[in-house]
């Protein structure tokens, strides 16, 4: 009897090979850690002919199980197997009553069923020894097989993040953050438009374009320090938390759909990095806003004045309008990009969409977002460049004082200048830090 991989030499197959990937497979196919794979071709390794590379054949196993024959069947054995040699469900029953586990049905079929049990219910010794040749011999003495067995049989298959997976989550981070850098930094001139619009109380799109073509290259370009600066940390630890949160959420929770794990991970990764912006973002607009001449003076004036409270104004406002809009516009790209695939895969063959559709659709899940939270931009702006030490209003309350005194339209102030920022910036922060970590990835191979 062998391991259903060796099942081939068994048919007379005797070139065939088994490789590291496929002793790893078996371990996730048994719940047991993919390192126990690299054990396990080590020990056949030291019986072979020849005792390099990743892979063994027949004999090496056969060695392997030769030399531990005598303990496996002694462990077997140990477990009141009955007069036939085998194990049936009242005999695992008991096992699990002498471990103190509840000895259901339930827990001693799926034991019998992880041991791929014939149809009658009984577990051979030969089925027992394809699943005790799998553990490194210092785990089996360090620990009662019993209770392995239960745990692998019972729990819920973990999926170990690999090294690449972690690799792409830092080049993730990076590449987010030096694209939403760059984007913040380029398009800097159409936000301060859209802050001074979104400021002032009656003025139309055409005179703050005006006053801000008086104003000259230097000062459409008032507050990118903190601009530049908020948006790089603040995008690479959102994207950041994203990626870790998905990979998180599959390795304890794999049942949920993707749908939900993008939701819950867009989610927490908005909260944090928007708790970073914020103080970045307070100075960016007051600097916009033309209420200081520079960044010092705008931070010694507000810490002065409202304290560190003060870097925070508008903070509800803020995460109510960053929160939505990230959740929709991750989600919003997932969508569109996972619907690409399937349309390319179907048409051209392949799944790889090409740089100007990924571009494309980070444009479009922006520009998405970006129109259904101009009213929480409008709220954010008009709290953060209120009077210094004026007191904060709720944002309902301020959002029906905007209403009755300047009308709905009123909350879409600056939704022009807003759409045609975000859509490139949207294309950038959503879709560029996938193009930039596939560049980092491949200049590395």
């Amino acid at each position: 009897v062998s391991l259903p991989m060796f099942q081939p030499f068994v048919a007379g197959v005797d070139m065939t090979v088994v490789t590291l990937e496929d002793m790893k497979a078996e371990m996730r196919r048994r719940n047991l850690p993919e390192k126990y794979a690299k054990s396990f071709i080590k020990r056949a390794k030291r019986h072979a002919k020849w005792p390099f590379g990743n892979s063994i054949v027949w004999e090496d196993f056969r060695s392997l199980n030769q030399e531990r024959e005598s303990a496996m069947l002694a462990n077997f054995n140990a477990l009141d197997v009955s007069q036939f040699g085998s194990l049936k469900k009242h005999q695992v029953k008991t096992l699990l009553a002498k471990m103190q586990f509840q000895a259901s049905d339930d827990n001693a079929e799926s034991m019998l069923k992880y041991l791929d049990a014939d149809a009658s219910g009984y577990v051979s010794y030969g089925k027992y020894r394809n699943f005790l040749i799998l553990i490194p011999k210092e785990k089996i003495e360090a620990k009662d097989i019993g209770l392995m067995w239960f745990e692998s049989a019972t729990m819920v298959p973990m999926i170990v993040p690999d090294n690449s997976s972690k690799k792409m989550l830092v080049l993730s981070t990076l590449a987010s953050a030096v694209i939403s850098g760059t984007s913040t930094l380029a398009l800097h001139p159409l936000d301060t438009v859209k802050t001074m619009l979104q400021a002032s109380k009656g003025g139309s799109i055409v005179s703050v374009f005006k006053d801000a073509a008086k104003m000259g290259r230097t000062g459409v370009y008032r507050g990118i320090i903190p601009a530049t600066v908020g948006a790089a940390s603040s995008q690479g630890f959102r994207v950041g938390v994203f990626e870790a949160v998905k990979l998180g959420t599959r390795v304890l929770l794999p049942s949920i759909p993707d749908l939900q794990v993008q939701t819950i991970a867009s989610g927490m990764g908005s909260f944090i990095g928007t708790a970073v912006r914020i103080p970045c973002e307070v100075l960016k607009q007051r600097l916009q806003a033309g209420q200081y001449p520079g960044v010092w003076q705008a931070t010694t004036s507000v810490m002065k004045k409202d304290g560190v409270k003060g870097l925070f104004r508008g903070s509800a406002a803020t995460l109510s309008r960053e929160i939505p809009f990230y959740v929709i516009g991750m989600v919003a790209y997932e969508q569109f990009k996972k619907a690409a695939v399937a349309y390319s895969l179907e048409k051209r063959g392949r799944e790889d969409l090409e740089a100007w559709e990924t571009i494309a659709l980070g444009a479009l899940s922006g520009a998405l977002a970006a129109a259904l939270t101009t009213p929480f931009d409008v709220l954010k702006t008009r709290l953060m460049t209120s009077a210094i030490g004026a007191q904060t209003v709720p944002i309902t309350t301020l959002a029906k004082k905007l209403v009755a005194e300047e009308g709905p339209g009123a909350l879409f102030k600056g939704a022009l200048p807003r759409a045609l920022w975000i859509a490139p910036v949207g294309a950038m922060n959503f879709a560029g830090y996938e193009l930039a970590k596939n560049a980092m990835s491949s200049a590395q191979e």
